[in-house]
């Protein structure tokens, strides 16, 4: 038998916990707002997540005054047999087009290059929509950024470069992007 977890829920347009419907940490959902809400210690009640034009649709928040980052977000793939080119997480920017077709216009990529215990490597890639199809424009790896085959570079005053330049203008070129 399937396990239901139900949190506490209104579905009235406008409908906000007081502190007597929340215990602190306890979550209340208004499905018709599409709102979270929970209840901090010092009774105030909060929104978690909110569904509205021009807000985030989800906000992740860590009131840590320490000097570790946060917070932190985890894509962990707890593979029993990593190899090679797996895919190890993505995030995908979606949207749709004029048809109303559901589109990945942006992605980004991480895969394993080596799962090879202690010479482990790996790759992000950025890949966009080009003309209706998806292309992988830049990927990053432990020797540095490629960009590539067909794309260009191109600067705030509108030059570009498809090619890298000579090893003596690449000093000079560093200096002034520095």
């Amino acid at each position: 038998m399937a396990n239901v977890i139900k949190i506490k829920r209104s579905e009235s347009a406008g409908t906000v916990p007081t502190i007597s419907n929340l215990a602190v940490g306890e979550i209340c959902m208004n499905v018709d707002d599409q709102k979270l809400y929970t209840r901090k210690s010092d009774n105030s009640i909060v929104t978690v997540a909110e569904v509205t034009s021009g807000k985030s649709s989800l906000e992740l928040i860590s009131d840590d005054t320490g000097a570790t980052a946060g917070p932190a977000i985890d894509l962990y793939r707890n593979s029993f047999s990593p190899f090679d080119s797996d895919d190890i997480g993505e995030i995908k920017f979606q949207g749709e087009n004029d048809n109303s077709d559901k589109v990945v216009f942006a992605k980004i990529t991480s895969k394993i290059t080596d799962a090879s215990a202690s010479t482990e490597d790996a790759i992000l890639e950025f890949h966009v929509q080009e003309a209706g199809s998806n292309q992988t424009v830049i990927q990053i790896k432990g020797d540095g950024i490629h960009i590539t085959s067909g794309n260009k570079i191109t600067f705030a005053d509108g030059t570009s470069m498809s090619t890298a330049p000579a090893e003596s203008n690449s000093v000079t070129m560093a200096i002034a992007l520095g």
